[in-house]
């Protein structure tokens, strides 16, 4: 399996532009920025408008994840709470913006997070663009209309007769619709480090012990208390879970 690097952007994440949507609600302008790491100059952009319910789902997701990466050094952000009063009021507004920007910028060093399917999934259906060539374009006239004759009628075959047009359907199957553009470099973009994570992680073996304890680092055998034993069984359900997701995650990223 071909290597790729472990990621070849930088990623810059920003929340601006509130606006009320058409229906009433409050969406802000979410704008996703990859520089290549080996040319500067090389900017990518993904944009897409969410709202507060889109934003306080991803931190859920992302808050889940982090949870289980043991990681006590950094404390995940914390996100607004809904509330039905004042939410169209400019200070409720600003602090939403700036909640949702935290949080992507949080994913940012850690790749568990900056590759995690829900944040891809996040900005999916954003229409991936190059600031450089929109600004370039600004400054090209377009070409003179020049007069073209009317196009030609294109052939179209005849129709078949009733009886060998169902056999037609029968014999051939439907193609699924191919991907568009635009979600393809959304995927590259985003799948640029999980490639190196899946190919480059060597196979393990067993557990050892120390590694074991670690999902249940307070429990002793015989323990008498039934709530801590509750406990451990559900975070070692937790784990589980989580184990069978990565492991999910790692199959669906091999070739066929």
């Amino acid at each position: 399996m071909s290597r790729q690097a472990k990621d070849d952007f930088l990623r810059h994440y920003t929340v601006s532009d509130p606006r009320t949507h058409p229906k009433g609600y409050t969406e802000y302008k979410v704008t996703a920025q990859f520089i290549s790491k080996r040319d500067p100059e090389d900017v990518k952009e993904v944009v897409v408008w969410k709202r507060y319910s889109d934003f306080r789902k991803l931190h859920g997701d992302l808050a889940y994840t982090h949870r289980n990466l043991f990681r006590r050094l950094e404390e995940f952000p914390a996100f607004p709470r809904a509330q039905v009063f004042g939410r169209f009021e400019a200070s409720v507004i600003e602090e939403r913006r700036k909640g949702a920007e935290d949080l992507l910028r949080f994913t940012v060093h850690i790749p568990a997070l900056n590759n995690s399917p829900q944040l891809k999934e996040f900005f999916r259906g954003g229409e991936v663009t190059r600031p450089s060539d929109m600004s370039r374009d600004l400054h090209i006239l377009p070409p003179p209309l020049i007069p073209t004759p009317p196009p030609e009628e294109p052939w179209r075959p005849q129709p078949l007769p009733a009886e060998r047009r169902g056999l037609e359907e029968l014999e051939v199957p439907a193609d699924p619709p191919p991907s568009s553009p635009a979600q393809e470099a959304l995927d590259l973009l985003f799948n640029c480090g999980s490639t190196e994570e899946a190919s480059g992680s060597p196979a393990r073996g067993p557990l050892t012990e120390a590694e074991l304890a670690l999902f249940d680092p307070f429990s002793r055998e015989g323990d008498p208390s039934p709530a801590r034993r509750e406990g451990v069984k559900k975070k070692a359900a937790e784990y589980l879970k989580r184990a069978e997701e990565i492991l999910h995650l790692h199959l669906s990223q091999l070739p066929p």
